[in-house]
């Protein structure tokens, strides 16, 4: 469960902004809109938020800040390489000043019904800082810390240029001490604890999530496509892919049914394509072809319609045929389904892309309603919609602004600061400018 997300000096973030997912105390509008927290019933939660903004004016770096946090904690321990690998930190650009300091990354978390907070500050080159605390039964206990030292940069191996601090709380027998000797200087102590399989450290890592069966914190945009995990799944679990027939045939869209088809790629010595069907070798030959490094697997998926003059059906491709907004809203069903069905964590960008505004509502509403969200899975997204703004959607603390300020800098801020009247138009106050987060078109001619 997300708490709070902040960020510092990355792209166009120069401030640092917080984004929470706390509610208000307001106990009367929306109520299934919100969730008690495990443990701790005096604090509730939101099922889902939207962010509104103009073009350009940070919207997407929010969620890719967000992304980068989750790719450096999964990846940095082993896919990002060795310690000459930059990190993938972008600054604000627009200041001498900024392009010298850190970028800061802090996450408020629930895992396991325990509050944590870990956070870093790292550029491309290090990690400057990096901390985890822990809520034992409310009461803070300081879990682990490092922090760089400037003038023992010279210094062999990396994990000595820090000092290091181990709270009482934390396991660290002699062997799980030693995986400080692991870390470099662009890498985290959290992901290395994980890789040795560190009791307490690795149900942390696996909150960020190593891969789709274990994620907690997903992340799905244009920039950050969800990589055919609908159809991939579908493959494998069969219930499932019947799940995914009802949300299909429940969105209206004509089809009654898909399946997904295997092949394989092969890139022949005159450079030529090959496509070979998976079902038509054996297992034992598939797995040999994928071993070659000139192979993959590719999947198409294939819908269904029926006749309007029979009971036939007609096939389709999905690509060669179907809308985009059917081929987006295929793959977001697979991590939409799986998400509610976890009690996970969903991020998307341009939730409203290809999408008809009266879908986007019926998604959205799944996460506010408690008999199919009943693991108080959560969804945050930005958009442009402004059907969204309807006081019988979303609560005031549901609603957030992000716009750019002078010298292009990004600001976050709540629609609980404008405090709207009960029966005042959220969706026509935000086209009139009076929250904010609109653009401003200045005159055009030839």
């Amino acid at each position: 469960m997300l708490i709070q997300f902040s960020v510092e000096n990355y792209r166009s973030i120069r401030e640092k902004i917080t984004f929470s997912m706390v509610a208000s105390e307001d106990i009367e509008t929306l109520p299934k809109n919100t969730f008690a927290v495990p443990g701790n019933e005096e604090i509730r939660l939101l099922k889902s938020a939207v962010i509104y903004g103009p073009n350009a004016a940070g919207k997407s770096n929010l969620v890719r800040a967000m992304y980068t946090l989750e790719n450096i904690v999964l990846q940095s321990a082993k896919g990002m390489g060795g310690s000459r690998d930059k990190l993938p930190i972008e600054s604000f650009r627009l200041d001498t000043e900024s392009n010298q300091k850190p970028t800061l990354f802090e996450l408020i978390f629930i895992c396991e019904e325990v509050r944590y907070e870990f956070g870093i500050s790292l550029d491309q080159e290090r990690i400057y800082e990096e901390w985890l605390i822990a809520y034992f039964d409310n009461e803070q206990q300081n879990l682990y810390e490092r922090n760089f030292i400037p003038d023992h940069r010279e210094l062999k191996p990396d994990y000595k240029q820090y000092n290091w601090k181990f709270g009482e709380y934390l396991d660290l027998s002699e062997e799980n001490r030693l995986i400080k000797n692991l870390v470099r200087r662009n890498s985290l102590f959290l992901s290395h604890a994980a890789q040795n399989s560190h009791p307490q450290l690795e149900k942390i890592y696996n909150w960020f999530g190593d891969n789709f069966n274990e994620d907690q914190f997903n992340i799905f945009s244009p920039s950050f496509p969800g990589g055919g995990y609908t159809a991939a799944r579908s493959l494998e679990d069969h219930v499932f892919r019947k799940e995914i027939v009802n949300f299909l045939q429940k969105a209206d869209l004509g089809i009654s049914d898909f399946r997904v088809k295997e092949n394989l790629i092969l890139l022949t010595e005159k450079s030529s394509i090959k496509i070979i069907p998976r079902a038509s070798v054996s297992e034992t030959e598939g797995d040999e072809l994928l071993y070659k490094q000139n192979s993959r697997v590719q999947l198409d998926i294939i819908t269904s319609h029926k006749m309007v003059d029979s009971d036939e059906e007609r096939e389709f491709y999905m690509v060669e045929h179907e809308s985009k907004g059917t081929q987006r809203l295929f793959e977001i069903g697979g991590l939409w389904l799986t998400v509610l069905e976890r009690g996970e964590i969903l991020v998307i960008d341009e939730m409203e892309s290809s999408l008809h505004p009266i879908l986007s509502r019926f998604l959205v509403k799944m996460f506010n309603n408690p008999e199919i969200n009943k693991n108080n899975a959560q969804l945050i997204f930005t958009t442009h919609d402004t059907t969204f703004l309807c006081d019988d959607l979303f609560r005031q603390d549901q609603v957030w602004f992000v716009e750019k300020e002078k010298m292009s800098i990004t600001r976050l801020y709540s629609l609980l600061e404008f405090q709207p009247k009960e029966d005042e138009s959220l969706q026509t106050g935000y086209l009139l400018g009076r929250y904010g987060a609109i653009p401003f078109i200045g005159g055009f001619s030839f």
